[in-house]
């Protein structure tokens, strides 16, 4: 492994694919998190295009699943 410099990335081809690894990454880990702690967790993750990805316990699951829920997290990305 080499170490990469944490810095935006410009070519929009390379920012997509690093996006969908870290994107699962991130979301593999939320999941470990959660097993090997017992913890509840909620991970949202929106992509620069507006789309949303959630990992979600199944206690949380009504945050992201009931209309209540997704208003909360669209007024939040409406936000200034």
């Amino acid at each position: 492994r080499r170490k990469i410099e944490i810095r935006f990335i410009q070519d929009k081809s390379r920012r997509h694919i690093t996006f969908s690894k870290r994107k699962a990454g991130i979301m593999k880990k939320a999941y470990e998190l959660s097993v090997l702690t017992g913890t509840q967790v909620l991970l949202l993750v929106v992509s620069e295009t507006g789309l949303v990805y959630t990992f979600t316990t199944p206690k949380l699951q009504p945050l992201v699943t009931k209309p209540e829920g997704k208003n909360l997290i669209q007024a939040c990305l409406n936000a200034p």
